[in-house]
This record gives structure tokens, sequence and C-alpha cells, in this order.
């Protein structure tokens, strides 16, 4: 407990004696130091709070100077102000005690035999117990803190560990993008003054802020994880945290780091069985069954059904933030099941149609740019789970001004995307392009870039020649070469499907290895 002027003056061993300014001697507010000053203006060294031992040496000759020194006191909050008699005057100046009783500023007198060393030792034993009993229950409460932490109380555990040795204040912990982490609120002040207006108030920078709400102060800090900002911890007090309440917020503030970073520890160690999930599944190792019982043991239910976003990373942020954020922005759907494929980071969310435009809103309001989220069809069993993944990355290429990319606007390259992989895909292609991909080399004839152009400029000689750099007469030289191979015509309407699609699955699959 902190000194107050009353207790100091009750002391019988110093012999104290208010003689001016009693209105003031219970509303100062508590001693934090003693400053003994004989100068005219000693408040450049003053921060307030202390009280001021003087022989009234520096203004003795002057009641102007000695109203001065009162009033200038008074502004720095000065608790009280002692006057040692007999030292250098017998008595305290009536100027003085005049201009105390005027400002409510207790001026006390000190007895010749008392020494000023006196009042400083008494001032300053009580100080450094408080100080000593302050760090005593801020490393009490850093173990309560690390124990709610350890038995996964989450931040709503830390918040309430550390919300009794605060009493005059609330607390509530808030993520990145506003939504309340937890909360600790015995008297209803975070609920009376609105959650999104405090998140409003408290986020002004990556510092430390203070700012008025109702009469109220608002203190946040913000909490990182490494670079990042990953959620911010707000108390809500109708008077500034002094000293002890500030080393007890700083203690809350590291329960709830500790509790991010655990779970981030937990979600990394998650995403890294989704990684080897997702390999499996790409690379074509995965059965139905494997991938059954990996859904099962990560704890996912797609039953009902699911889609599969593909979402790049945007400028500014890391594989490991993004995946976080793509956690969260889907949360309220069901649980997401994300990791990491060749660069890309993907999402097997419920089949909720919401689901990609929360991500895309979520990554622009961690601040990043570029954000770009390929969404797949709906997947009614994990058989598709390949297909799902072929159809999110394709979408993410298109080239659209949209942040959210749907397979079905690609068309045909889109319907695709599903197909391959999928049983007859392989014989098809092979049944139409095999002779032409046995003849292609690295000094053959490029049978399939001329019959690719020749599509791609709706079945015109002159621009696909133009194109391909090479005369008219070669390309229709290399065409008839693929009728020859193949048994079908490139200039024939009948055919013109069967190419286009063999084309697309070829150059689909080339693209995916």
């Amino acid at each position: 407990m902190p000194l107050w002027l009353p207790e100091l003056l009750d002391d019988p061993g110093l012999g104290l004696e208010v003689v001016a300014g009693h209105a003031g001697v219970t509303e100062r507010g508590p001693v934090r130091w003693a400053h003994i000053a004989d100068a005219p203006d000693p408040t450049p060294w003053l921060e307030g709070g202390e009280v001021l031992l003087t022989t009234g040496l520096g203004v003795k000759d002057d009641p102007e100077l000695q109203r001065r020194l009162v009033a200038a006191l008074d502004r720095r909050g000065v608790v009280g102000v002692g006057f040692g008699i007999g030292v250098v005057l017998d008595a305290v100046p009536t100027a003085m005690a005049d201009a105390c009783d005027e400002h409510a500023l207790p001026l006390f007198t000190v007895p010749y035999e008392v020494p000023f060393i006196a009042v400083t030792r008494r001032v300053s034993h009580h100080t450094f117990a408080e100080h000593d009993a302050t760090l005593r229950s801020a490393v009490a409460l850093h173990r309560q803190v690390l124990a709610a932490v350890v038995a996964e109380q989450g931040i709503d555990g830390v918040l309430a560990t550390v919300g009794p040795a605060m009493p005059a204040a609330s607390l509530v912990a808030f993520d990145y993008s506003g939504r309340e982490l937890g909360r600790h609120d015995p008297d209803g002040t975070v609920a009376d003054l609105g959650v999104e207006k405090l998140w409003v108030t408290a986020v002004v920078d990556g510092s430390r802020t203070v700012v008025e709400l109702d009469d109220h102060l608002v203190i946040s800090r913000p909490v990182r994880l490494g670079d990042e900002i990953e959620a911010v911890v707000v108390a809500v007090s109708r008077h500034p945290l002094v000293e002890h309440e500030e080393l007890l917020f700083e203690q809350g503030i590291a329960g709830v780091s500790l509790e991010l970073a655990r779970n981030r520890s937990v979600r990394e160690a998650n995403r890294t069985r989704v990684d080897e999930l997702l390999e499996e599944v790409h690379s074509g190792r995965a059965t139905s069954a494997s991938t059954v019982r990996a859904i099962d043991r990560l704890g996912v239910d797609v039953r009902a059904g699911y889609r599969v976003l593909a979402v790049a990373c945007p400028t500014g942020a890391t594989s490991a933030h993004l995946c976080s954020v793509v956690e969260d922005a889907v949360r309220s759907s069901g649980r997401p099941l994300v990791g990491r494929l060749n660069g890309t980071v993907l999402a097997i969310v419920p089949d909720d149609a919401g689901a990609a435009d929360a991500v895309a809103a979520a990554a622009v309001a961690r601040g990043w740019t570029g954000v770009r989220v390929g969404r797949s069809r709906a997947k009614r069993d994990l058989e598709a789970l390949a297909a799902a993944l072929r159809e999110a990355r394709v979408a993410l290429a298109l080239d659209v001004p949209e942040a959210v990319r749907d397979v079905d606007q690609l068309g045909l390259p889109g319907l695709l995307a599903g197909m391959r992989d999928d049983l007859g895909t392989s014989d098809f292609v092979a049944g139409i392009l095999g002779p032409v991909l046995v003849q292609e080399g690295p000094d053959e004839t490029p049978l399939l870039d001329s019959l690719r152009a020749y599509l791609a400029h709706g079945c015109r000689p002159g621009p696909a020649a133009e194109e391909l750099c090479v005369h008219r007469h070669t390309l229709a030289y290399r065409l008839d070469r693929i009728r020859d191979l193949t048994g079908r015509d490139p200039r024939s309407g009948e055919h013109l499907l069967d190419f286009g699609l063999a084309l697309e699955l070829h150059d689909g699959e080339a693209d995916r290895t």
C-alpha cells in the first residue's frame, strides 16, 4: 500500500504538526518521495507526488516569492510542504501559510531536533517496501498466469487470473481483426461502453495508447509475435494505472502472448499434417480410404459438402500468418483444414458460399494487398478432393479484377480442371494425341505447337502460321501429318472437339507436373 500523508504526519517519532492547508491533508494523493530544496523554485526537479522539505532560505525575505513558490508546488502536484523550524526562521512566514491555505496545500513544521533525513528515511523505507511488495506480487501473478496457460484455460483464463489483481480496471483482448478473444469485466464496464467502440478506440497505432472514452481511460497495448501484431489487450479504468497496476498489466500481456504462441504452435503442428495430406492427394498416392482416415484423424466432418479455397500469399504476408487469417476467417462456418502445397495456401472448408469472401475481407483488413482466392466447385465425397484441389488452383490463376475467382468462370479449362486424373482421361489423351506425342521430340517437327496455334486462331491458317513464324504451306504439311498419324483431320469439324479436349487435358497435366 502507498504511504499517505496522514500516516506520515501521525508518526510519533517525527513530531510533525500541520499549520496550514488542512483541507488538502487527505486529498493530495499518496507520498511517492521526499525532496529537500531551498531554491525559490524547485519544481524543475519535481515530478509530482513528493513531500518538499525546506528551511525557507530561498524565499525568507520576500512574501511574493513565498506565494509564487506555493502556487508552483501546487501546480506540480506536491503532496505537502515540510518547513524546518529554527534553522533559518523560527516560524513559518505568514504569507506562505496563507498561500498554502488558499491552495489547500498541507504545510507542516519539522522540529529543529528532527533532521530532514529522518523524514526522507521514513518515506524511502515505505517506498522501497512498497516496490518490493509490488515485485513479489508481480512474480506471484506471473506464476499464476503461466499456470493458466499450461492448463490451457485460454485467454479468458489469463484475463481472469490478472483481473482480480487490478480491481479498478476491466480487461478485454482482441485479435488483429477486432474479434474479441476474451474479457474480464466484473462490473460490466466493457459491456456498457460497447466492445466495438472499444476496439475502434484502442486501435490507433502499433504502440501503447491511452485514449479517453465516456469518462474512462482506454489503455491498449499490442501483442506481437515476430513482426506481426497478433492481438491488442485493453484495460479500461476511470483513473490512470499506477505503477504497480502497470506492472500487473504487463503480466497479463505476457500471458496473452504466451497463450497466442502456444495456440500458434498447435496450429502449425496441425497444418503440417494437412500439408502431408495435400501432397499425398496431389501426387496421386492417396487412396480414398487413406484420405478418409486422414480427414477423420484431423477431426473434421466434410460429409455435408465442402469446397477447396486456394489463396495466393499477398504482399506483406508470410505463409504462416496467411494460414492463421484463413483459419480465423472461416471458423464461424465450421473448422477448416488449412495447409500449403507448392507455395499456395489451400483450405478445405464447409460448403459455405461466403467463406472465400470472408478470407479476402480478412486479408484486406490485415493491411495486405494483392489478395487472390480461387474457389472450387462444391464436392460431396472425398474421392473428388484431388479434383477440387485442381479446380481451386486453376481458378486462382484466372485474370480478373475480383479478389475471389470461381472455377466456373474459366469455361472449358475450369470444366476440365475437375476431370484431370479421373478414370478415362489419360486414355482419352493417349487415344487422340498418342501417335503425335510419340513422334514429338527435340529434333522432330513441333506438331503439337502447330495444332495448338491452329485451334487458338479459330482454324485460320494465316494467323496461326504468322504466330509460328512459318509459311502457310509448312503449317498445312504439319496438319496433314497430324491427320496421317491420328486418323483424325484437324480441318474437319467433327474432330475439332476431340483435339481441343485432348490438348486441354494434356496441357493441364503438363502444368500440374
